[in-house]
């Protein structure tokens, strides 16, 4: 931000920018530099300096390919929504946005902060955005789940709380055996491959209701 701030066109362009913040990027964080100098955004080139390097099952989706177009992405939701608004209202306002990021990328949720810096300098379009995001967490898309009972739905919530199997029954007056029986079901539902997967899925599809 600094540097964005008393940078000059030859000071504060975007490599200058990246070069300054790189030491300071964690695994859990993403720098990216847009071309924006065409007309249409999603004619705008987008490319990675430094991508999310923590473990996950959900690379595959950040792997975005290399100096393509906003248009070459397979997810236009998401590149509207997300990439490219972001980026217009920083361009718009001539000055940093930073906001929270809470959204659906093909198969997952991801949910975060950013930063985006606008080309400042250019005396006219601006040609370039380095954007700063920070993945709080990825998260599975869940499947709907509808006509849960009541007793799916208590189990569910003690899940999320982190009882066991033995102290969820004691609380809903079942039996140790009933309740796993229940959470079998309940994995099978949501397609889930553990009970910690079923617990995120069940609190994926709660936001995704909300």
């Amino acid at each position: 931000m600094d540097a964005w701030i008393t940078g000059t066109e030859e000071t504060g362009g975007a490599a200058a920018l990246r070069a300054q913040v790189l030491q300071y990027l964690g695994p859990d964080m993403m720098l990216t530099v847009t071309d924006t100098s065409a007309a249409d955004p999603l004619d705008w080139n987008f490319s990675f300096v430094r991508g999310y390097a923590m473990p996950t099952g959900f690379a595959d989706i950040l792997a975005f390919e290399e100096g393509r177009p906003f248009r070459d992405f397979a997810d236009r939701r998401f590149v509207l929504d997300t990439l490219v608004a972001g980026r217009q209202r920083a361009i718009q306002q001539a000055r940093p946005e930073i906001e929270p990021v809470d959204a659906r990328l093909l198969h997952a949720r991801i949910v975060g902060d950013r930063m985006i810096l606008p080309d400042r300098n250019a005396g006219g379009r601006a040609t370039w955005c380095v954007s700063l995001a920070r993945v709080r967490c990825i998260l599975p898309i869940a499947p709907s789940v509808s006509d849960l009972d009541a007793t799916s739905l208590a189990i569910l919530q003690l899940l999320r709380e982190g009882f066991t199997a033995s102290e969820t029954g004691d609380r809903i007056g079942l039996s140790f055996r009933t309740v796993e029986h229940r959470l079998e079901k309940l994995k099978t539902a949501f397609g889930a491959r553990s009970v910690a997967h079923l617990a995120t899925l069940s609190v994926t599809a709660a936001m995704d209701q909300s």
